[in-house]
């Protein structure tokens, strides 16, 4: 915790800034220990204040015996009173900050102009990706516990997909694949389970329906288990009974996409350079526009966060980022085939988590 606050600091210096006001729920996690989400939008759970000698967690009533108790030193939890922006401005002049650095993307403008209102001279400026991008390289620790959720996930589709038949419904599938979850350890899902069958698996997401899958069409499982505030992503596209040819034809181009990119992408590369190895692929066999999103995205405590891998991403690759791999194809009324695994990033290459078959 001391190095996370550490280079915290230097991200609002480095803005110049001598403290930090952190509202995003994950970052706040990353930088206390304290797990909890808000309600967005509206509501928040908690406040952490990183200035150049304090590093507090302001948070309602409630929640201050749970804050103590999760919070890692030298993060302390105090009570706030509310409005709590307005109490949060008069903390900064206790504290005698003179700026500090917010989460322009994780603070509403009633609460700005709150903090604003009793900080006075106090200046706020945005930090921008700043806080966000300290997450993004991950230590051994972080790696190991995303392993395990990758793992549970792994093996909680095998258990949710042995002796399938068709008829079952898109959204029985999605429960008996969050129970497997639990079943084998995880903390839940990380995100809300997508079975997308026949047409519906043209849309890269979905919320699972009643509808009944069918023989011999694809159908395209999306999923994740969370395993201490760390999630897995995992992508799947199945087919219950024998496949027909298109499936097989199509389903073999983005298999190849994706083996090609986890072959060749590296550290040093940037987001587009990565997603470009699949997306040449697919549009060399015709499927170029219907490749519909970028190639991947960074995973932690988030389900998409730094770095992305997508055509129009500058984003560069470093060893210790854990990204997904997930080229797919859409086709209107016919359906859709996504692969993805979820990788870390070496000095050499890309180390595959997800072992689930392809």
């Amino acid at each position: 915790m001391i190095d996370r606050l550490r280079r915290l600091r230097e991200a609002a210096a480095a803005i110049g800034a001598d403290a930090a006001i952190v509202t995003h729920p994950a970052n706040r996690h990353y930088f206390s220990g304290f797990p909890a989400n808000d309600h967005a939008p509206d509501e928040s759970s908690g406040i952490l204040v990183v200035a150049e000698d304090t590093a507090v967690l302001f948070t309602g009533q409630t929640n201050l015996p749970w804050a103590e108790n999760a919070v890692r030193p030298p993060v302390t939890a105090r009570e706030w009173n509310r409005p709590w922006s307005e109490f949060l401005g008069q903390e900064l002049q206790s504290l005698g900050v003179r700026c500090a650095a917010f989460e322009d993307r994780a603070l509403s403008v009633s609460d700005h102009a709150g903090i604003q209102r009793e900080a006075g001279e106090i200046r706020l400026v945005p930090a921008g990706n700043a806080f966000h991008a300290l997450r993004a390289v991950k230590s051994k620790q972080e790696v190991a516990t995303i392993a395990e959720a990758a793992q549970i996930t792994d093996a909680a589709l095998e258990a949710a997909t042995l002796n399938l038949s068709p008829g079952i419904t898109e959204k029985a599938l999605a429960w008996r694949i969050e129970a497997a979850m639990h079943d084998l350890g995880a903390d839940g899902p990380g995100f809300p389970v997508i079975v997308a069958a026949g047409p519906h698996g043209a849309r890269p997401h979905h919320d699972p329906s009643d509808r009944a899958i069918e023989e011999g069409e694809p159908v395209v499982i999306d999923m994740g288990a969370i395993v201490g505030g760390y999630t897995a992503d995992l992508t799947r596209t199945i087919c219950l009974g024998q496949p027909p040819p298109e499936f097989i034809d199509r389903y073999n181009t983005v298999l190849s996409a994706q083996r090609r990119a986890l072959t060749e992408i590296r550290a040093a590369m940037s987001g587009r350079e990565a997603d470009a190895v699949a997306r040449e692929e697919l549009s060399a066999a015709g499927y170029g526009d219907r490749f519909v999103h970028g190639l991947g995205h960074g995973v932690g405590l988030n389900i998409h966060e730094f770095p992305s891998l997508g055509k129009d991403s500058d984003d560069v690759l470093e060893p210790g980022h854990v990204v997904t791999i997930e080229p797919g194809v859409y086709l209107e009324g016919w359906g859709g085939i996504r692969i993805e695994d979820l990788c870390v990033v070496t000095p050499t290459g890309l180390d595959v988590l997800s072992a689930a078959p392809k």
